[in-house]
């Protein structure tokens, strides 16, 4: 557990007031007061409620998809995962140039096109990535052909 600065300058105030206080009555309230304080932060540390950090500003840095993506594409050389979220990205291409989403996704996975067997294609994966690369431009320059056609 570990304690807090802010936690030991309340604890402070009221410990100090118990010993400087002449009165009994002051003491013992500055005693009362400390033991609530006490409490207070000993549940408050039992229940594991954060407290808000005004200074500390936490910022995450994410990474944006053309990083990503190459990552993706380093891993793929080796990986079966890494290319087969690289096929679900060109479906993904295929989804968005069709009208009907649905059925271009479930007729790549029944039938896939020329640009998924490139992928698939044992060999050199850069290699082949960028002939599969290079028919979904095709495909794109074209208007968005049929994926079923290959």
């Amino acid at each position: 557990m570990r304690i807090r600065k802010s936690f030991l300058i309340l604890i402070a105030l009221p410990l100090i007031g118990g010993i400087i206080f002449g009165a009994y009555v002051l003491r013992w309230l500055s005693v009362l007061l400390l033991s609530i304080i006490t409490l207070a932060y000993l549940f408050g540390e039992e229940l594991r409620i954060a407290y808000p950090s005004i200074s500390r500003k936490e910022i995450v840095e994410r990474k944006d998809e053309i990083e990503r993506i190459a990552k993706i594409i380093e891993k793929a050389k080796k990986s079966p995962v890494s290319r087969s979220i690289l096929e679900e990205q060109i479906i993904e291409i295929y989804m968005t140039l069709s009208d009907n989403q649905a059925e271009t996704y479930r007729r790549l996975h029944e039938k896939p096109n020329e640009a998924l067997l490139l992928i698939r294609k044992e060999g050199d994966f850069l290699e082949n990535l960028e002939k599969a690369l290079k028919v979904v431009e095709v495909d794109i320059d074209e208007g968005g052909r049929s994926p079923a056609e290959g």
